[in-house]
């Protein structure tokens, strides 16, 4: 079949199937006037949703990029801000203020923060609620009210700004209560010398900063030493020594009621020197900080010589001390116009029963006795040597006077028996002057010749000689005239201490410059205290610890 009567039958099917019904259709209609117009063709459409499509594209590209640049201003470190008293706290702050993260810089601070949870809270909030917490833990009160605000900012105004905003706020804190803050304030740049020496101590840029300058003023300050100290302290003792600081700007007063005073401090120091305030001739206070304490800094001097007192800022306890005593003018002996040594006027016997007095022992106790008469300074002196209960005694003494030029004892093996060297000690020698010429220039070779003949003669002569001598005459100048134990007695009293109280207690008769004097050492409290003391006069030349 061709395809002209294909076409033909598809057509007379389709008429078949779906008549032609438009006459009946306009006859049932009525009459009609206008023209039929038939439907014009389809035309085709465009496309007007691309336009809004892309309009909304960039709506959501650009609100998605506003939207992550918002985010990331408000989660970006704009800010830190310190606040240090005595706890160190450092926050992270926004761009908006907001608080970003809290960080305890010591224990204090993590006992101000414990659980508190201050992440997405305005500054002002966060500080209220530490500073508060500081409030109610005795940190801050009206005796400790000085607070340090540092801020760390790269834009100066701003963080002049967040400084007013915060000193303002916790004037308003402190206001509640009828406190008046001491606030100081400051801006800071973290560089490599700072941030060594917050690490090394363990407190906030600020805190290192504010130490950083107050040291750099004043070579007698340690960093270490301020750095265990709060900042109202190291505060007071910058304006003791007259410090100041650009950097830093102070709101309020720094209370020093928790002080003894500077008078009460000068006043334990005198009663602990045995002087007087109207003995005093030049006086000098500051305040400072000893081993993590402040102390009162105390100089003064007296006709007797200069005096140095460190005592507690707080306690009124004398925390270190020296003494530097004029030692006591002496006549010059007048030298001899003989060549000859002088001759012997105490004898062997008597220089001994002497030595055992001095020692506080007896002629019976004494073993390994040796006697040898030398020259000592172009004075012919007694060298005797002994011992007694573990113990090795040596004594130089003077032919002429009695006078104990060296008086020495050491302790034997650690077996030997325990001796208390302050209960042994008797009054000072009593010697008998003897001038027959037994004892004078023969007794040189007589003591080489029979120096060990000399011990048992010396056993059995002591303790008649020691019944019989009459109480010796003044000695000469720089001589021996306080005891031993009287010395110890002295060194003690001035300490405030007993014997019971300290340890490894020494005492040597020296002499220096022509004078005698004890050389006494102890221990107490881990520290040691040496003392110096006159043996003729009892006087303390030199007192240290």
């Amino acid at each position: 079949m061709a395809k002209p009567q294909m076409e033909q039958q598809l057509r007379t099917a389709m008429e078949h199937a779906a008549p032609d019904r438009l006459e009946e259709l306009l006859a049932a209609c009525g009459s009609q006037n206008q023209p039929i117009r038939p439907f014009p063709p389809p035309r085709k459409k465009r496309a007007r949703c691309l336009p809004l499509a892309a309009a909304a594209a960039l709506a959501v590209f650009f609100c998605g990029a506003f939207g992550a640049a918002g985010w990331k201003r408000a989660n970006t470190v704009d800010s830190v801000v310190m606040l240090d008293v005595n706890p160190s706290i450092s926050m992270e702050l926004s761009t908006r203020e907001r608080v970003l993260n809290v960080e305890a810089l010591n224990e204090d601070a993590r006992v101000i923060l414990q659980d508190m949870d201050l992440k997405g809270t305005d500054v002002d909030v966060a500080v209220n609620a530490l500073l508060g917490s500081m409030l109610r833990t005795g940190y801050l009160s009206d005796l400790q009210n000085a607070i340090l605000v540092s801020v760390e900012n790269q834009d100066a105004d701003k963080s002049a700004q967040l400084q007013q905003r915060i000193t303002a706020a916790i004037g308003a804190l402190f206001s509640q209560d009828s406190l008046e803050p001491a606030v100081l304030s400051q801006s800071v740049s973290e560089d490599e010398a700072l941030s060594a020496l917050a690490q090394t101590y363990g407190i906030s840029l600020g805190k290192a900063a504010l130490i950083q300058q107050v040291a750099a003023q004043d070579t007698a300050l340690h960093e270490g030493d301020l750095a265990a100290l709060s900042v109202g302290d190291i505060t007071l003792i910058a304006q003791s020594r007259h410090l100041q600081s650009q950097a830093v700007t102070q709101t309020g007063t720094v209370s020093d009621k928790s002080c003894v005073g500077q008078d009460a401090a000068c006043a334990a120091a005198f009663r602990h020197a045995g002087v007087s305030a109207a003995q005093v001739q030049t006086l000098e206070v500051e305040l400072d900080s000893e081993d993590g304490i402040m102390v009162y800094e105390i100089e003064f001097s007296t006709q007797a010589g200069e005096y140095a007192y460190d005592i507690g800022a707080r306690t009124g306890d004398v925390v270190r001390y020296q003494q530097h005593l004029q030692e006591p003018q002496e006549e010059k002996a007048a030298p001899s116009k003989s060549p000859a040594a002088p001759a012997v006027s105490i004898s062997r016997d008597a220089a001994c029963a002497a030595a055992f007095r001095h020692a506080g022992v007896s002629a019976a106790q004494v073993r390994e006795l040796k006697v040898k008469l030398e020259k000592e300074d172009g004075r012919k002196v007694y060298e005797i040597e002994f011992e007694q209960g573990g113990i090795s005694y040596e004594y130089q003494i003077r032919t002429d006077d009695g006078t104990i030029l060296k008086a020495e004892w050491e302790s034997g093996p650690e077996d030997a028996p325990e001796r208390d060297e302050a209960s042994d000690l008797e009054e000072g020698p009593d010697l008998e002057d003897t001038d027959d010429g037994e004892h004078g220039d023969d007794d040189e070779e007589d003591d080489r010749e029979h120096g060990d003949d000399d011990e048992e003669d010396d056993r059995e002569s002591g303790d008649d000689d020691e019944a019989e001598e009459d109480e010796a005459p003044s000695s000469a100048s720089g001589g021996v005239k306080v005891h031993r134990r009287e010395a110890i007695s002295i060194a003690l009293a001035h300490a405030g201490l007993s014997q019971d109280e300290v340890s490894g207690l020494e005492c040597k008769l020296e002499k220096e410059d022509g004078s005698h004097i004890y050389e006494i050492e102890f221990d107490w409290g881990g520290s040691q205290y040496e003392y110096e003391i006159d043996a003729a006069s009892g006087k303390i030349l030199k007192a240290g610890s």
